[in-house]
């Protein structure tokens, strides 16, 4: 079960990650669907999930569908796991396949950029997608991030290197 949601959205939450929700976060990252368009070649145990959240200078939340259920339902992570001197940050971002297309991305990603503008003093934040990715490009575009670069060859996705893109969006941006 989730810990208290630090933020509400009207179909998510985001919640604070706990020891309690390491399996769905292994299940979800090992999952080739998953694992293949953030490039991640390793297969994530237990203890590797432990570890991705003993640095504190890193933002990972908890994604849950709020719908009917009594209880919120773990779909998916939002996060910023590289942060530059706590004023800039590189959104990285999943949701469960059997939960995606449901528009719990988008409405994620908008509660957390609020989050890091308004509460944390971010200046910019940064994404990094796949030219394979139309998914996640629509997502980043249909919120407001402009393309500032094209990375060719960039990494190595399902047998073969693939250019990405790099995606930004300015504080002022966002609250304008």
């Amino acid at each position: 079960m989730p810990g208290p949601a630090f933020a509400m959205g009207d179909t998510v939450s985001l919640h604070p990650v706990e020891e309690e929700d390491y399996e769905f976060i292994q299940r979800g990252r090992n999952e080739p669907s998953t694992r293949v368009p953030l490039t991640d070649t390793t297969i994530r145990s237990r203890s590797d999930v432990e570890e991705m959240f003993e640095d504190d200078t890193e933002y990972h939340f908890l994604v849950c569908a709020d719908g009917d259920k009594e209880e919120p339902e773990p779909v998916g992570v939002v996060a910023f796991p590289w942060v530059s001197d706590g004023d800039s940050g590189s959104l990285m971002y999943w949701i469960a396949s059997e939960h995606r297309r449901e528009g719990y991305v988008s409405e994620a990603v908008e509660l957390v950029l609020d989050y890091v503008f308004r509460e944390c003093g971010f200046h910019k934040v940064t994404a990094r997608v796949l030219v394979t990715n139309d998914a996640s490009i629509q997502t980043l575009e249909s919120i407001g991030f402009e393309r500032e670069g094209h990375f060719r060859e960039d990494n190595f996705y399902d047998g073969e290197w693939v250019d990405a893109y790099q995606y930004g969006l300015l504080s002022h941006e966002w609250l304008d």
